[in-house]
């Protein structure tokens, strides 16, 4: 019986490559084709967003609760991204980049920290709003990528690629399941040096209609606390 078992992990250690192979609906290049078509018609999408952080010291999994939901806005805008990120679930947070400025703003504590983009929009594009609307030669430009076995995410069939960072101190990986209808993110891990991760989850997703310009505003009170970075 063990001479059994040993046998059969050897073969399936052997027929996981093929059966990798077999699984995938395109190519790499089908991908990037598909991709490419898909960004020719993008301009917008909003959906809602699953968060859940993982975070890994000294290999050892130190909090694996730290889930957040809410809202996701991205208006493709030539040179000057427009994202915004509505925290509501466990507390209210907001993300806005937009104007060449990105704001953090906790409502609890009554504070928002503010930084410059300027010539840094392409990598928040890349990092904020990965998977929707770049084109093959963007992902070329900041990864390497590869791809891998597609995977059922929500009981649909996704294309997933694997993205490594070619200038990043602080990721070490990325990868992205995309639908394979409308070429948009379904699900993105991002992995730290650390090997501490995020995953996000889109979900209901609205692609190309008017987002309107009062989305990409903070609410927020004359006295918050604001505090400048870099």
């Amino acid at each position: 019986m063990k001479n059994f078992i040993v046998l059969l992990s050897v073969a399936a250690f052997l027929l996981a490559p093929l059966g990798a192979s077999a699984q995938n609906t395109f190519t790499l290049d089908q991908v990037f084709q598909k991709i490419d078509e898909a960004s020719k018609t993008f301009s917008s999408i909003e959906a809602t967003m699953d968060r859940n952080k993982v975070t890994i010291a000294g290999g050892i999994v130190v909090d694996d609760h730290d889930m957040s939901s809410g809202k996701f806005y991205y208006v493709k805008s030539g040179k000057d991204p427009r994202v915004k990120l509505e925290i509501t679930k466990p507390q209210q947070q907001f993300v806005l980049v937009d104007k060449g400025k990105a704001q953090i703003y906790a409502p609890k504590i009554n504070q928002v920290q503010e930084f410059s983009t300027a010539g840094h929009e392409d990598t928040v594009e890349m990092f904020l709003a990965l998977g929707f609307g770049q084109t093959s030669q963007d992902l070329k430009k900041h990864f390497d990528v590869t791809l891998a076995p597609d995977e059922v995410v929500d009981g649909q069939k996704r294309t997933v690629l694997d993205l490594k960072p070619k200038n990043s101190g602080t990721y070490k990986s990325v990868r992205m399941w995309l639908d394979q209808k409308n070429w948009g993110a379904v699900k993105i891990k991002t992995v730290e040096k650390t090997d501490s991760y995020l995953e996000v989850k889109f979900s209901n997703p609205r692609f190309n209609g008017n987002i309107p310009d009062t989305r990409f505003r903070l609410n927020m009170p004359k006295d918050v606390k604001v505090i400048k970075m870099g």
